[in-house]
């Protein structure tokens, strides 16, 4: 533009130009233009190569950790089957077992060794599995035998300690089998350990002898053997056996006593009756022609006659008890028999306090009512001789004694307790006063007690004496009903049979 004119004046000036020039400055611009668009993109595609190499990055991360992985799960997974049967193995699992690998590392042979070995503990296991089957069913068999068994049995080990009581054992013995077993034989029987002592002296081990043991305040006697198991002379351990001899020797005593009371009164009241009448008459012939000390003669006349007497109540007893008779059954109600005998002896002994006790629902029996009734006065006429003689022990005090009668029953068995709070029982001979003529008691036969014992036998029961914890006796008549049951059946076909025979006569 030319400025000294006026106007607007241009001056134009051309120059020829070659066109490749003008090619590679339109080129030049157009690589400018890209430059500097690329540039302005620079930061998106750092940001897209960024991208790209994180990504690759987590890629070879996972890869690697896989590999890390697989490489420990094939190191890890044998090492955790190992312990996963392992502890089936503490649990009791013999089978348990891990996968064996073709491998020859530490681990496959580890794992190969553990299958060996449970293997093998499966078979051992299943050996003493039936060992044992085998022990035990010994060792029910020995039990069942020995429980059915009539005989005690104990089982003694080396060191002293019982380790099998059989039923029968603890029965005699009055003592249930777990307390029995692990206790020493020296503080659980020790009434044995002089007959353990000989068998263990003797040459043979063996050693047998009568034994007396108290069982619940009930004197027993036991027949027992000792057997001392030897081997190279070392005492293995010991068997005791023994039986309960106390009922067959009263029985035997109670036989030859009968006997014997058959022969004293059949030789004593023959002269009995001449004896009486010879005294009477020569009361009535010379009394009056007696000048010199009358009231001697008529006194010696009559001391004769009430010996007479005396002695021929005592030969009465002694035929009574010799030939008991046999009770006749039938429905009797037990209560009121107890009513009637207390009601008896109340009446006679003022100075003597009854007590009453009766259970409910208590239901009627098989029995003789006229020898169950003896049966009871005989206890409670004892209570009573029993109170008085602890009161004329203490200087003649009169005092006021008590007896007290309990009647019980249960679905197979009936009692009747008589209990007092006399003298109480002998401390000796007291194993033996159900016997035939035993006898603490001046005045006393000894039969009361042998004829109380005959009756419950005769009806399948029992009696039982024993002392009472605030002082006197307890005397129990205990009923088995089963046992009663079949006394009176077997008491009436006998009775049938004999009707039967009279009738066919």
């Amino acid at each position: 533009q030319l400025s000294n004119f006026g106007t607007d004046t241009y001056l134009y000036i051309g120059r020829l130009l070659d066109p490749k020039v003008l090619e590679y400055i339109n080129d030049t611009r157009a690589t400018v233009a890209e430059y500097e668009r690329l540039e302005g993109q620079g930061s998106d595609i750092l940001t897209q190569f960024t991208m790209a190499f994180v990504i690759v990055a987590f890629l070879l991360l996972l890869v690697s950790i896989w590999v890390g992985l697989s490489f420990a799960r094939r190191l890890v997974n044998p090492l955790s089957n190992l312990v996963t049967a392992s502890e089936k193995v503490a649990r009791g699992d013999m089978t348990a077992s891990v996968p064996v690998t073709s491998e020859t590392d530490e681990v496959g042979t580890l794992s190969r060794a553990f299958n060996r070995m449970t293997d093998e503990l499966s078979r051992k296991q299943s050996d003493l599995i039936y060992a044992n089957e085998k022990l035990d069913n010994r060792s029910r068999f020995l039990e069942e035998v020995l429980s059915g068994v009539s005989a005690g049995v104990i089982g003694v080990a080396s060191d002293g300690k019982i380790f099998l009581p059989n039923r029968s054992a603890c029965h005699l013995l009055g003592r249930p089998g777990e307390k029995l077993i692990g206790e020493p034989i020296t503080g659980a029987i020790p009434e044995m350990l002089d007959l353990v002592h000989q068998a263990q002296a003797v040459e043979g081990g063996m050693a047998q002898g009568q034994v007396m043991i108290d069982v619940g305040g009930e004197q027993r006697t036991l027949l027992v053997r000792v057997a001392d198991e030897r081997e190279e002379e070392a005492s293995k351990g010991l068997v005791i056996t023994f039986d309960d001899l106390t009922e067959q020797l009263a029985d035997q005593r109670t036989a030859a006593w009968a006997d014997v009371a058959r022969r004293i009164a059949h030789e004593i009241k023959n002269p009995l009756t001449p004896i009486q009448l010879s005294a009477e008459r020569l009361k009535r012939k010379y009394l009056k022609e007696i000048v010199t000390d009358p009231g001697v003669f008529s006194q010696c006349t009559d001391t004769i006659i009430r010996q007479v007497g005396d002695l021929r109540q005592m030969v009465d007893e002694f035929s009574s008890f010799a030939r008991m008779p046999a009770p006749r059954f039938k429905e009797t109600d037990t209560v009121d028999v107890v009513k009637k005998s207390v009601f008896l002896q109340d009446v006679a002994n003022a100075s003597i306090v009854y007590s009453l006790e009766i259970s409910e629902h208590i239901h009627s029996l098989q029995l003789d009512e006229r020898l169950i009734g003896q049966a009871v006065t005989n206890l409670l006429k004892n209570a009573s001789e029993s109170i008085f003689a602890k009161h004329e022990s203490e200087n003649h005090k009169v005092k006021q004694g008590h007896i007290y009668i309990r009647v019980s029953q249960d679905k197979g068995k009936t009692d009747i307790v008589i209990a007092d709070d006399g003298i109480g029982l002998p401390v000796d001979k007291r194993d033996r006063l159900l016997e035939p003529y035993v006898t603490t008691r001046t005045k006393g036969t000894g039969l009361g007690l042998a004829i109380v014992r005959k009756i419950m036998e005769d009806h399948g029961g029992k009696v039982r004496l024993a002392d009472r914890e605030n002082g006197g006796a307890t005397a129990t008549l205990s009923f088995n009903h089963a046992l009663l049951y079949k006394k009176s059946v077997k008491t009436s076909d006998k009775k049938e049979k004999t009707d039967s025979a009279h009738a066919a006569e």
